[in-house]
């Protein structure tokens, strides 16, 4: 028996342990652990004495039966010491290094970093016998059954493509099943019904500061929710989410399920700089606060700048985060342990912006037709931010197809496109959001609006196809301002006066 095979064995055990200790945990490792665990078999006899091989055998057969114990069970620790201090017979080291994982006592924060790190562990185990079995196959192809190679060059990028998604760090297997309910279960349906009532009390909603939009959203963005921001290029994609995002810290207050969390706002940009992200931020809380002023950048200095942002973001109790990313050296993976690392350090996220998702590679995703993998890559993300109550949003450039309908001169640009799978590397990942926006500037009169249409929304209500469309007027410097509790500046049609108003409807439409 090897050290490896020991260690492995140690950590599956210990990592299966912690994570039943976990509250909040939907899904554990035991996929994980089985495939890990598959190729472990005890060594042959005659190359060792037979009670290691009992020992082996009889570890593994602990890891297996923890991983068949259904989701949510509390493993009780003195009845799994008990288990495997007959498991190690006379091996007290090894005993001692399980108790030692085992006994020891650890707060949520240590022990979500200990399954990050167990996982991990295991993840790259297996991948590295992956590594080594794929490169030994096609050497013993290359050295004794040359003549079975038709293609050399085709050969290496097969070989290329088989082993490019082990050049990336695994975490865990995503869990097919996000979330399930057995009506027997009393507890969990009432878990159910109180996440019902949660969001119809509007303590999960998350409100923006345009009217217009929480209207369209039925109160705002829901936790749990993946939303799509669709445009053309230079259609104000990152300025319509940069606002949604400052809106949120400024309008809501959070509620968080543990106390001693810390409630997070995180944003990870994979196109624009952190220096053009806090001057729009800047400028647009300022200009919000004065009126519509642009505030002149030379009268401020870096630390007053600095105090600014931090007082308007954090005034609600909000923690924030913003990060600038190369896409080319990140992959989903990435991104969901980044989330990870911030509930270890003892963060609870309400709210993951990432400008633009599409930008990273697919590297680990499934593979298939043209577009499936975008279309992986979002249900990817999609199960993980639902399955912890994140609201995920993501801007997604539009396809030429769309770009084609514009140049053929088509009027109400939104209306006509939006809630129609326009999306750019795929037309199915429409089919992965809960609710997806289309915007667009339009020019009428000389002047700027910004048009605003909402194709579909997961939810068991709805609400008039009117309601599924705003237009806001560009002041002539400055970002959009809000309106949520001022006067309503979001209009049914442009040109038209605000939604409510005597002057509603504008005097060159005859629609009606």
């Amino acid at each position: 028996m090897t050290y490896d095979t020991r260690l492995l064995l140690v950590k599956a055990i210990t990592l299966l342990f912690r994570e039943s200790s976990l509250p909040d945990e939907i899904s554990n490792s035991a996929d994980l652990v089985r495939t890990v665990l598959e190729p472990v078999k005890p060594p042959e006899t005659g190359l060792t004495i037979s009670s290691e091989r009992d020992v082996i055998t009889a570890l593994k057969d602990t890891a297996l039966y923890l991983c068949s114990l259904p989701l949510g069970s509390m493993i009780e620790k003195s009845d799994l010491l008990q288990r495997l201090k007959l498991n190690c017979t006379n091996d007290e080291r090894l005993y001692e290094v399980l108790m030692q994982g085992i006994d020891k006592e650890m707060d949520i924060g240590s022990t979500k970093r200990t399954v990050l790190q167990m996982r991990q562990y295991l993840n790259d185990s297996y991948r590295d016998n992956q590594i080594i079995k794929k490169f030994n196959d096609a050497n013993k192809k290359l050295l004794f059954n040359r003549h079975e190679i038709k293609d050399m060059r085709a050969f290496v990028q097969a070989f290329h493509t088989e082993t490019e998604p082990y050049t990336i760090v695994a975490n865990r297997k995503d869990p097919g099943i996000v979330d399930q309910v057995d009506l027997g279960d009393d507890a969990k349906l009432t878990q159910v019904c109180q996440t019902v009532q949660e969001q119809a009390s509007g303590e999960t909603v998350i409100r923006f500061g345009w009217s217009g939009l929480n209207e369209m959203l039925q109160g705002g963005g829901r936790r749990g929710e993946c939303g799509g921001i669709q445009a053309l290029q230079h259609n104000y994609k990152t300025g319509f989410s940069l606002t949604i995002f400052r809106q949120a810290a400024s309008y809501n207050e959070p509620v968080i399920a543990e106390e001693a969390r810390k409630p997070l706002l995180l944003r990870i940009s994979f196109e624009d700089s952190l220096q053009s992200n806090i001057q729009f931020l800047f400028q647009n809380i300022y200009e919000n606060e004065n009126g519509g002023i642009t505030p002149d950048l030379s009268k401020f200095t870096a630390a007053e700048m600095a105090a600014y942002v931090k007082l308007h973001l954090q005034k609600k109790g909000w923690h924030v985060h913003l990060m600038r990313v190369n896409p080319s050296e990140w992959t989903f993976k990435d991104i969901q342990n980044t989330v990870l690392n911030f509930e270890a350090a003892g963060y609870e996220v309400h709210m993951l912006m990432v400008d633009y998702l599409p930008m990273i590679p697919t590297t680990g995703c499934d593979q298939g037709p043209a577009g499936h993998d975008y279309r992986d890559l979002l249900r990817r993300m999609r199960n993980f931010c639902s399955s912890r109550k994140i609201l995920f949003i993501t801007p997604w450039q539009m396809s030429t197809d769309a770009k084609m309908l514009l140049r053929e001169g088509r009027s109400d640009f939104v209306k006509n496109v939006v809630g129609k799978g326009y999306y750019s590397g795929s037309k199915q990942v429409d089919q992965e959001f809960d609710w997806e926006l289309t915007i667009h500037i339009e020019q009428f009169n000389g002047q700027a609006w910004l048009t605003v249409g909402r194709g579909k929304h997961r939810l068991p209500t709805t609400i008039p196809d009117p309601q599924k469309f705003f237009a806001m007027p560009f002041p002539e410097k400055g970002s959009i301002p809000d309106d949520l509790d001022k006067p309503r500046i979001c209009r049914r049609k442009i040109g038209g006066g605000p939604i409510g108003s005597a002057e509603e409807t504008p005097f060159h439409d005859f629609d009606e």
